[in-house]
């Protein structure tokens, strides 16, 4: 669950609905600079699924007794993700190999520093057994120039729904979440600029330089109003199953449309 609160809710978005966003903002990349043209929808199916790990998590929230707020994506018992990470990259791959493998190199980045953890140095070890796995069925090698950049594009996706997601509309100066305040990871050779840099210019719409995208476009995102008297009398399980959905839309434009 992604989750930031507000004075009075926690507002929370379900990592599927997420994960579902990213491909919106995939699905309107260049043409012309989506290398490896040819594994488009293996890519797309990808960006799309890449957090399916959590659908069956997310429809039961979990309270955080110490830190008294639902648990995040972030701070979900390890053990716990760690299984459901499996699970979600297992399902991936009955569907879609290259999928399997964007997805499995995705999830193993996110444990680059050195652990102690013997779980996570487990499922590291599995994951890099199954890439292997993977790249001889597809004859590929890690290195693979159009391998680096779907990765890289999940990556960036998955970034700039979590902008969308992660704080709220507007946010501006030190409302801005700490992991965007310096701009988003630009690892591509084809724009000149160090980092890609999403701003909210209003509270339905974010600039984002430079523009890697055919056009400007809307997407919109599911995501509930949790209240904080609402879990004092429910339950985090109960008041989120009694809050509505709210959608929140978000224009995506260019710098070129402010001139």
């Amino acid at each position: 669950m992604i989750v930031y609160e507000d004075k009075t809710s926690f507002v929370m978005t379900e990592q599927h609905e997420h994960a579902l966003l990213s491909e919106g903002f995939a699905q309107h990349w260049k043409q012309e600079q989506f290398l490896g043209i040819d594994k488009r929808d293996s890519v797309l199916y990808a960006i799309a699924q890449h957090d399916r790990a959590w659908i069956d998590v997310d429809e039961s929230p979990l309270w955080n007794d110490e830190a008294q707020v639902p648990f995040t994506f972030v701070d979900f018992p390890i053990s716990l993700k760690l299984n459901f990470y499996k699970k979600g990259i297992d399902e991936i791959e009955e569907e879609n190999l290259y999928a399997a493998l964007l997805c499995s190199i995705h999830y193993t980045q996110f444990f680059n520093e050195l652990t102690n953890d013997k779980r996570i140095i487990l499922f590291v070890n599995k994951e890099l057994s199954r890439q292997k796995r993977l790249l001889n069925a597809l004859n590929l090698y890690e290195t693979d120039k159009n391998l680096v950049f779907h990765y890289n594009l999940l990556k960036f996706c998955d970034n700039i729904s979590l902008f969308v997601c992660m704080q709220e509309p507007g946010a501006n100066g030190d409302k801005v979440h700490n992991w965007f305040k310096n701009g988003l990871t630009q690892p591509f050779s084809f724009f000149k600029e160090f980092t890609f840099h999403a701003v909210w210019k209003s509270e339905k719409e974010i600039m984002v330089n430079p523009f890697p995208f055919t056009e400007e476009f809307k997407l919109s995102i599911p995501l509930r109003h949790v209240t904080k008297d609402l879990v004092k009398k429910l339950g985090i399980l109960k008041a989120f199953q009694h809050s509505p959905i709210e959608n929140r839309t978000v224009k995506i434009i260019s710098k070129l449309a402010l001139k």
